[in-house]
């Protein structure tokens, strides 16, 4: 980015994303600052320590208060010595002991010189011996050492690697006995940090924001990880996140014509790496609020790679925006499914006939799952706007051949807002395998989009909202667990979404679908989609089919029920006769009692105990056996509410049961 952070005390500088230790020699050349000067600081205050000596023997120093002044002297020597103990704990073990010896031998040499007099000797011949070597070796540890300049910027005589170890060795919010393995690349550096005192990597990354803000460095800029070997001992990473400021442009495919085993290229780390996102083998979760680019960003980069590879079939459902998502990419794509009716019968027929199909074909071949080189095609079923699929479809059934699937040599992919069970089933979401989180509204929406692993190295997606479109987070296969919390931006297709499509268009029609045969069953699978009613062709949805075929039973001709009305024809200006008000539900002799009537609601209510939404017409059946009205349902709705057994969606006015709203 070319920029620089602010001068602050141990600030660490950026240069294109580069992380660099500030050139300051000219400075302090120019500033006339000699080499020398830093390292006369021990001597000084060595000799000058000869001055409270001589102050405290001409005060204590007669035979009357000398054992008083001994002794207190004793006991203040101890305190400092011992507090100077407690406080460096966090430094080095050799620099704490180095600072207890020099606070221990001076409180000697006051104790001494105030007994015999400081030019008495051989008190002054021990502390020129004692106090000599004393300074020499501080004058050897501050040449060693990392140094601060009278602006703020630390100079490490051994680069970054030592600059990065000072961050953690030069603070006190948490216990940091050492850092090591120390490893420093173009773009970032990383190491392990020993912590003390039962500190773990929790409560690193809690400090982690002090020590950035203390240190002048970008927010976000240090990560720290768990060690499942060892819990005192976390990875941390210091990378630069105004690296990602700016949107990444699309690079080009990473693997033309090799498998879809292979790692997808989709992203880049903040530590300027690039992501290779890997599919084969378990399920995927896109989440991400309106405007964080879960399409043209997640779904598009994804598509982009796996369309280049020569052993995959892609298939989309998108049934909310359709031709809207499908459109650009429809050359490259095996099959679409557009509508309700097309997903109902894909999920519940089509999909599964053909991996049992497959599975069959892999027990003939002796695989036990799919691998590169099989000669099998993977199949990769992409679910946009997922809630709204799942809303219209068998979940218990989808539950069933997701397991099915991935045996099968397939996977699904799943986007969705949010991945709470008012938006499927928590079952469903134990059948994913990976989460790519992209920008969402709030902490308590990130929850939903991460792994628990994520939530505990730090990782918030809140932080972008829709600002920063194509920001992620992601634990999927091939992150390594230093990255699950590292942000990184997903490629953009253009400056302007115009430029978008008709790139992603053109890099669709360069990668058809026909230069990717795949095997007879998955022909089938596709001849099927194709034959569809209001399926991948772009037909009618289902709801216009219904609604046209219901007109047309109205409009069909009855002869029975046509000669009825040319016998008695109606005439449609004749007044109406008066009607009696008919009340709804039953009179109360009828009804059942309220006990019974309760139990027959209970159990009503169990049957979406999957987690399937429900609106009060689905239970007009309550009605009808109880016998009561709306108003009787609508209030004991509302009190099973407040009780905490269910949970209201004000918007779309249905309900869930708690027990999975809350799992």
């Amino acid at each position: 980015m070319g920029s620089r952070t602010a001068k602050h005390r141990g600030a660490v500088a950026t240069e294109g994303g580069v992380v660099v230790t500030e050139n300051i020699l000219g400075q302090l050349l120019a500033k006339g600052v000699t080499k020398a000067a830093p390292h006369t600081a021990p001597w000084l205050l060595g000799a000058g320590l000869t001055v409270p000596a001589m102050i405290t023997h001409e005060m204590w120093g007669a035979a009357s208060a000398l054992p008083w002044a001994s002794a207190g002297l004793a006991l203040s020597g101890t305190a400092v010595t011992g507090a100077t103990w407690l406080v460096s704990r966090w430094r080095h073990a050799l620099g704490r002991f180095q600072s207890t010896a020099t606070a221990g031998a001076a409180s000697g040499y006051l104790l001494a010189a105030t007994i015999t007099g400081p030019f008495e000797r051989p008190t002054l011949d021990l502390w020129f011996w004692a106090g000599g070597t004393l300074c020499a070796l501080w004058n050897v540890r501050n040449i060693i050492r990392p140094k601060i300049d009278p602006e703020g910027t630390m100079v490490a005589p051994g680069g970054p690697g030592a600059l990065f170890k000072t961050l953690f060795t030069d603070q006190d919010r948490v216990d940091v006995e050492a850092v090591r393995n120390v490893r420093v690349g173009a773009t970032a550096i990383s190491g392990t940090v020993e912590l003390g005192g039962g500190d773990t990597a929790a409560d690193l990354q809690k400090a982690l924001p002090g020590i950035e803000s203390e240190h002048g460095l970008p927010m976000g800029s240090l990560t720290a990880t768990e060690n499942r070997h060892n819990a005192g001992q976390p990875t941390v990473t210091l990378t630069n996140p105004l690296l990602l400021e700016q949107p990444v442009p699309y690079p080009g495919p990473s693997a033309p014509g090799g498998s879809v085993a292979d790692p997808f290229r989709v992203a880049m780390f903040q530590d300027g790496t690039p992501f290779g996102l890997e599919i084969v083998g378990s399920h995927l979760q896109f989440m991400g609020m309106t405007g964080a680019a879960k399409t043209t960003a997640g779904a598009w980069n994804l598509w982009g790679e796996f369309i280049t590879r020569e052993d995959g079939a892609l298939i989309v459902v998108d049934i909310t925006k359709g031709e809207q998502t499908v459109g650009p990419a429809r050359t490259a794509l095996h099959g679409a499914v557009t509508t309700k009716a097309a997903a109902r019968k894909f999920f519940k027929q089509d999909l599964p006939a053909w991996a049992a199909e497959r599975l069959e074909e892999f027990g003939k071949a002796g695989l036990i799952a799919w691998q590169k080189g099989c000669g099998f095609p993977y199949l990769l079923v992409h679910l946009e706007e997922a809630a709204d699929v799942f809303e219209h479809i068998d979940m218990a059934e989808f539950i069933n051949l997701a397991r099915m699937l991935r045996s099968a040599g397939g996977g699904f992919v799943w986007s969705l807002q949010r991945a709470d069970s008012t938006q499927m089933p928590t079952i469903v979401k134990g059948q994913g395998g990976g989460k790519v989180c992209f920008g969402v509204e709030s902490s308590h929406d990130a929850h939903w989009g991460l792994t628990d692993a994520q939530e505990k190295a730090g990782a918030r997606p809140d932080q972008w909202r829709d600002r920063q479109p194509a920001m992620a987070y992601a634990d999927t296969r091939g992150v390594t667990p230093d990255r699950i919390a590292m942000p990184q931006r997903w490629f953009d297709w253009g400056t302007t979404n115009d430029e978008r499509v008709a790139n992603f268009r053109a890099h669709c029609e360069a990668h058809p679908a026909s230069a990717r045969p795949v095997d007879k069953t998955t022909e089938k699978l596709l001849a099927t989609l194709a034959t569809t009613p209001a399926g991948v062709t772009g037909g009618p949805a289902d709801d216009e089919t219904k609604e046209a075929s219901v007109t047309g039973d109205y409009l069909r001709p009855d002869p029975e029920f046509d000669a009825q009305d040319a016998a008695n024809p109606v005439d449609p200006d004749a007044e109406l006769a008066d009607v009696p008000d008919v009340p709804l539900g039953k009179p109360e002799s009828e009804r059942l009692s309220r006990e019974d009537a309760l139990l027959v609601l209970g159990r009503t209510i169990e049957n979406f105990g999957d987690g399937r939404p429900f609106a009060p017409k689905d239970l007009y059946g309550v009605l009808v056996a109880t016998g009561y009205r709306r108003g009787w349902l609508m209030n004991n709705l509302a009190a099973r509410v407040k009780a905490g057994e269910l949970e209201r969606d004000e918007e779309n006015g249905t309900y869930r049961v708690r027990a999975l709203a809350s799992a």
